[in-house]
C-alpha cells in the first residue's frame, strides 16, 4: 500500500499542467521583455542618444559663440572688467538606466595656429609737437606748415609804432590749406594806444568784428593777446578750418601765416605750441595668431568642432566648414575712399596655464584682456592695396581648402556693393593663402591680445 501511494503521488505532481504553464509563460515573457529591450537599444537608443548629443552640440555652440562678444566687452570695459568667464559642458548623451554613459569633448586654446596677417604699403602719420618759443615778428611774414592742431597761440605787442604816412597798422593771421584761404584774424591799430581784433571763417563771414583789446600795465608787455581765448573767436576760425578743410582732405593739415606789414616788427612777438602733421609711406605688417576650439567626441551624433579665429567662429564637421559668427570686419564706402577696418586678435595661454582639457563635465573658459589698441594711419585714402594672408588650423587638405574658401566667400560678400576690388576668391588656387583688396582704401586695425585658460569648476567651487 505504501509503495502504491508513493507512486500515485509522484504521478500527480509531474502530470500537473499548471506548473508547466507557469514556467513556459515566464520564459516567454522574459524573452519578450528581452526582445523589447534589445529592439529599443538597437532601434531607438542610438536615436535618443544622438538627439541628446545634438541638443548638447547646440548648447555648446551658443556658449562658444559668446566668445567674440565677451572679448568685445572686455575691450569696451577698458580694464574695469579683468576676465570674462564662459562655462561649457564638454560632454552629454547619457540616458539613465536605458543608456548610461556620456560622450566627451575637448576645450582649449591653440596659440600657434590660425595666423592672420595684414600687409600694406600705407601712408603713416608722424605727429611732432613743436613750441616756437617767444620769437620776434620781423617785417614781412612767418609761415608754419602742416599744422594738425594748436594748443597755445600768443601775440605780444610791446609798443605800437607805425609810419606817420599810414592811418593804421595791422597783424594778419591767415589759416589756409593748399593755397585756399579758409579763415583769418586781424589785429589793427588806429593809434599808438588802441587795438582791436576781427576774425573771419572765410572771406565774407565775419565771426568777431572790431573787439577792443586793453593794454597790460606791466612795463615788459603792453599787450599780451591769447589768440585762442573764446572771446576773440579765432578758435572758431580754426574749428571751421578743420571742419571745412580737414574732413575732405587726404592730408588733414593746414598752414598758418602771420603777416606784419605796417607795425614795427621789432616790438611784435609771437609764441605758438602746435602739432605738425607729416605723412610717410611705410610697408606695414601685422600678424595675429592663435585659436580657441571645442571638439566633440560623440557616440552617435556627428562630431563637430567649433573654432574661434580672429573674431570669427567656424563650425567644422568632417571636411565641411562654415562661418557661423562673422568677425568684426567693416568695409564701407565713405566720400572718395573705402574704409577697411580689420580685427587683429591674438590668443595666447600665458605661463603655467591649462591650455586644453578633455572630459564630459562643465569647465570654464576664462579670457583675460592683455592689450587693446586702435591702429590708425593717415586720414583719407592711405593705401591702394591690402593683402590678407590666412593660415588655417591643422587638418587634412580638403578641410584646409574649405576653411580658406569660407574666409574668401566672407570677404567676397563683405566687399560687395563697395568700391573695393578683391582677388584670389578661389581657395584651390591659393598657393600663398592670400586675399587681396585693391582700391582707394582707408585702412584701420583693431589690435587686441587676449589670454585664454581653462579653470575646472570643481576647483572653483
Amino acid at each position: 500500500m505504501g509503495s502504491r501511494s508513493k507512486h500515485r503521488a509522484h504521478s500527480l505532481i509531474f502530470s500537473n499542467d499548471d506548473a508547466v504553464s507557469t514556467v513556459v509563460s515566464f520564459m516567454l515573457l522574459f524573452g519578450l521583455i528581452l526582445s523589447v529591450i534589445l529592439f529599443v537599444r538597437v532601434q531607438y537608443v542610438p536615436l535618443w542618444s544622438a538627439d541628446v548629443e545634438a541638443r548638447h552640440a547646440d548648447a555648446v555652440f551658443v556658449d562658444f559663440s559668446a566668445i567674440p562678444g565677451n572679448i568685445d566687452n572686455l575691450v569696451l570695459a577698458n580694464g574695469s572688467v579683468a576676465v570674462s568667464q564662459q562655462r561649457i559642458r564638454l560632454g552629454s548623451g547619457s540616458i539613465p538606466i536605458i543608456a548610461p554613459g556620456t560622450s566627451y569633448g575637448a576645450l582649449g586654446v591653440v596659440p600657434d595656429e590660425g595666423h592672420f596677417t595684414v600687409e600694406a604699403d600705407v601712408w603713416a602719420v608722424n605727429i611732432t609737437r613743436n613750441n616756437t618759443g617767444i620769437r620776434s615778428l620781423e617785417n614781412g611774414s612767418v609761415n608754419i606748415t602742416n599744422i594738425s592742431s594748436i594748443s597755445s597761440f600768443y601775440i605780444y605787442i610791446d609798443e605800437i609804432e607805425y609810419p606817420p604816412s599810414l592811418d593804421s597798422g595791422d597783424v594778419c593771421i591767415r589759416v589756409t590749406n593748399q593755397g585756399n584761404q579758409s579763415g583769418r584774424a586781424e589785429i589793427k591799430t588806429d593809434s599808438s594806444t588802441y587795438l582791436h581784433i576781427s576774425t573771419w571763417n572765410d572771406e565774407t563771414n565775419e565771426v568777431i568784428k572790431g573787439l577792443p583789446i586793453n593794454s597790460d600795465d606791466s612795463e615788459i608787455e603792453r599787450y599780451k593777446i591769447d589768440l585762442l581765448s573764446p572771446c576773440y573767436g579765432f578758435d572758431a576760425v580754426l574749428a571751421e578750418a578743420e571742419a571745412e578743410v580737414l574732413t575732405g582732405a587726404d592730408a588733414p593739415h593746414y598752414n598758418l601765416t602771420i603777416t606784419n606789414t605796417s607795425l614795427n616788427g621789432s616790438h611784435i612777438r609771437y609764441k605758438i605750441v602746435y602739432n605738425e602733421y607729416n605723412r610717410t609711406l611705410v610697408h606695414y605688417t601685422k600678424t595675429s595668431n592663435g585659436t580657441m576650439m571645442y571638439e566633440s567626441r560623440n557616440r552617435h551624433f556627428l562630431n563637430q568642432k567649433f573654432i574661434y579665429q580672429n573674431g570669427a567662429v567656424f563650425l567644422c564637421q568632417q571636411s565641411a566648414v562654415t562661418i557661423r559668427t562673422a568677425p568684426g570686419v567693416l568695409i564701407s564706402d565713405y566720400r572718395n575712399y573705402t574704409r577697411v577696418l580689420l580685427p587683429m586678435i591674438s590668443v595666447g595661454t600665458g605661463k603655467h596655464r591649462i591650455p586644453r582639457i578633455t572630459g564630459s563635465g562643465v569647465e570654464e573658459l576664462q579670457i583675460e584682456l592683455k592689450h587693446a589698441d586702435h591702429i590708425t594711419f593717415a586720414d583719407g585714402n592711405n593705401t591702394e592695396r591690402v593683402s590678407i594672408i590666412i593660415t588655417p588650423p591643422a587638418g587634412d587638405e580638403e578641410f584646409r581648402e574649405n576653411y580658406l574658401q569660407e574666409w574668401a566667400d566672407y570677404f567676397d560678400a563683405t566687399v560687395a556693393g563697395t568700391s573695393i576690388r578683391m582677388t584670389s576668391a578661389n581657395a584651390t588656387n591659393w598657393d600663398d593663402h592670400t586675399i587681396t583688396l585693391t582700391g582707394n582704401i582707408h585702412l584701420e586695425l583693431k589690435d587686441i591680445d587676449v589670454e585664454g585658460r581653462i579653470a575646472s569648476i570643481s576647483q572653483l567651487e
